[in-house]
C-alpha cells in the first residue's frame, strides 16, 4: 500500500509542471494585457492574483472569453505538461498575438500597435461597463482604453451607498486613461437608459418595475446640467426596449447604442431579451439582428432625432472584454472627459468593434471614407436614411480602403458610412456619426412604424394588471405612452 501511494504522489507531481508567460510592448516593457491559456484538451487556465471577469455564461459569446484574464507583466502557471495555446491581446489598436508553447516551458509576446488613434487625435471610450473598481485601473491599460465609463449606481445596486460621495469623479490611472465613476444605469421593464457624469445620486432603487417609468430619471439627470452644459448625459442603451420611442419622443437622448453589448468578441447575443421581438423571417440570424438594430436608429434619424452613435460591451455583465464596443472621438488638445462627449454631440466620433472608420461629408452631397483594420475588410457602404447608396467590395486580403461619392443631398437629411470585416464567428464593424444635409426625406412610414409599436405597448400595459400597485400608476404611465404616441401621429400627416 505504501508503494501505491508513493507512485501516485509521484504521478502528481510529475503532472504539475511549469508554464512561464511574459508580455511586453513593443520597446521590451513589461505590460497590462489580456491573455487567454488553452490547454490542449480545451480546457482554460488562469494563474492565481489575475483580474478576472465574474460572469458565468457565455449567451453566445463563446467559452474563450470566460477563460480569459488581465495581468501586468505575464504570468508563472502550473499546468499540466502538454502544448498549449497562448493568446494576448491589449484593446482594438493592437495586434492579437497567439503563440504555442510546450509546457514545462516559456513564451513571449509582444502585441504591436496596428494603428496609433491617440496620435490622429482620437480617444475611445466604453460607455458601459460594470467591473469592479478595484480592477479599473488595470483593465483600461490592459484594453489601452482611454475613457471607462464605470457603472457604479445601477438599480438596487449603490456602490456609493453608506459613502461618501467621491469628491473627484474621476481616477486618472494616466493622461491617457480616466475612468469616471458617477455613473448610473436604470434597466427595468421598459429599458436601460445610461445616466452618466452625474452631480447627485439618482433614487434608482425602487420596487417597481415599470413604475415609476424611466422618464423620471431622466429628467432628474438632465435637471443636473448646467445651462450650455454637455454633462450630464443620456445615453439609450440599445435600440429594442419597449420603451425607447416613448423616451426618444419626450426626451430623447444624447446617443443611441449602435454597438452595443449583444455584440460580442466571440458571439453575437442575437435576441431582444425582453424588448421587443423582431420579425424573424426578415431579419434572421444574427445578421438580420444587427440590420433590425441598425434600421432602428436609421428610423429615429429619419424623423429628424439627432443622435450620436454609442457603444458600450457591459463588461461584467456579458461575456465581453473591456473596451470591446467603443466609441471614438475626435478631440483638440489631451483627454477630458467633458471634451469627450462635446466631441461626440457634435458628430466628431464613430463607433467600432473592429476597423477604424474616417468620414466626412459635405452638405452638397460629397463624402469622403477612410477605413483601415488588422483583419480583412467585407465591404464599405455609403447609407443615407437607411439606403445603400454606394458599397465598395475591396480585394479579398485588403485590410485598408478609401473612396469618394458624390450624391443628390437634396434628397435626403442625413448620410453615414459603415464598414464591416470578413464574417466569421462574430460581425465587427464600424459606423460614423450621422452627416445632416438639407434635404426633404419622407419618414412617415417610419412614424407609422412607432404608432404601431407604441400602440401594442399600450395593448399589453392595459390588459397586464400585475405591472403596477395601482390603477393610478398605470394610468400614469399609459398617459405618458399616449403622450408620445402623439408626437409620431403627428409625423405621419
Amino acid at each position: 500500500m505504501g508503494t501505491l501511494v508513493a507512485c501516485t504522489l509521484m504521478a502528481g507531481a510529475m503532472m504539475a509542471t511549469e508554464l512561464r508567460i511574459r508580455v511586453e510592448d513593443e520597446g521590451g516593457r513589461p505590460v497590462w494585457a489580456r491573455l487567454e491559456v488553452r490547454g490542449p484538451d480545451g480546457k482554460m487556465h488562469q494563474p492565481a492574483g489575475a483580474v478576472l471577469d465574474t460572469v458565468k455564461n457565455a449567451r453566445g459569446g463563446g467559452a474563450f472569453y470566460l477563460g480569459s484574464f488581465v495581468i501586468r507583466d505575464g504570468a508563472v502557471m502550473e499546468v499540466p505538461p502538454g502544448r498549449y495555446t497562448v493568446i494576448a491581446e491589449r484593446g482594438l489598436e493592437y495586434e492579437r498575438v497567439e503563440r504555442a508553447v510546450d509546457a514545462p516551458g516559456s513564451v513571449e509576446l509582444r502585441p504591436r500597435p496596428w494603428i496609433r488613434m491617440n496620435d490622429r487625435g482620437w480617444w475611445s471610450a466604453d460607455l458601459h461597463v460594470h467591473r469592479r473598481l478595484e480592477d479599473a485601473s488595470a483593465l483600461a491599460q490592459a484594453e489601452d482604453l482611454n475613457l471607462m465609463v464605470l457603472t457604479t449606481m445601477w438599480n438596487q445596486r449603490n456602490l456609493w451607498a453608506g459613502k461618501p460621495w467621491p469628491s473627484d469623479p474621476v481616477v486618472r490611472v494616466s493622461p491617457r486613461h480616466l475612468v469616471t465613476l458617477l455613473n448610473a444605469e436604470d434597466e427595468r421593464g421598459g429599458g436601460a437608459w445610461m445616466l452618466n457624469a452625474l452631480r447627485e445620486a439618482l433614487p434608482l432603487a425602487v420596487p417597481g418595475r415599470w413604475y415609476p417609468p424611466g422618464l423620471v430619471f431622466i429628467r432628474q439627470a438632465r435637471a443636473q446640467r448646467p445651462p450650455g452644459g454637455v454633462l450630464p448625459w443620456f445615453d439609450c442603451e440599445k435600440p429594442i426596449w419597449w420603451e425607447v420611442p416613448v423616451v426618444m419622443a419626450l426626451a430623447a437622448p444624447d446617443s443611441f447604442g449602435v454597438l452595443h453589448n449583444h455584440f460580442m468578441q466571440y458571439g453575437i447575443h442575437a435576441n431582444e431579451a425582453w424588448g421587443r421581438p423582431r420579425d424573424q423571417a426578415k431579419f434572421p440570424g444574427a445578421e438580420g439582428f444587427v440590420e433590425y438594430t441598425t434600421g432602428l436608429y436609421y428610423r429615429y434619424l429619419n424623423l429628424g432625432f439627432r443622435l450620436a452613435p454609442s457603444a458600450g460591451s457591459a463588461s461584467g455583465v456579458l461575456p465581453n472584454p473591456v473596451g470591446y464596443s467603443r466609441v471614438y472621438a475626435q478631440l483638440d488638445g489631451p483627454l477630458s472627459v467633458e471634451k469627450f462627449y462635446t466631441a461626440m454631440r457634435e458628430g466628431k466620433s464613430f463607433v467600432s468593434n473592429g476597423p477604424m472608420l474616417f468620414f466626412t461629408a459635405t452638405t452638397e452631397g460629397r463624402v469622403r471614407v477612410e477605413a483601415r483594420a488588422h483583419e480583412p475588410i467585407d465591404r464599405v457602404e455609403i447609407v443615407a436614411n437607411g439606403t445603400v447608396l454606394k458599397r465598395w467590395t475591396p480585394p479579398a486580403s485588403a485590410k485598408t480602403f478609401k473612396g469618394s461619392f458624390t450624391f443628390d443631398a437634396r434628397k435626403h437629411s442625413w448620410v453615414a458610412a459603415r464598414c464591416f470585416l470578413k464574417p466569421g464567428a462574430t460581425i465587427r464593424l464600424a459606423h460614423s456619426s450621422p452627416g445632416y444635409l438639407p434635404g426633404k426625406f419622407d419618414a412617415r412610414a417610419d412614424a407609422r412604424y412607432f404608432v404601431e409599436w407604441i400602440d401594442e405597448l399600450i395593448a399589453q400595459t392595459a390588459a397586464d394588471r400585475a405591472r403596477f400597485t395601482s390603477d393610478a400608476e398605470r394610468d400614469e404611465v399609459l398617459a405618458l405612452y399616449r403622450q408620445a404616441r402623439a408626437v409620431y401621429e403627428a409625423k405621419t400627416r
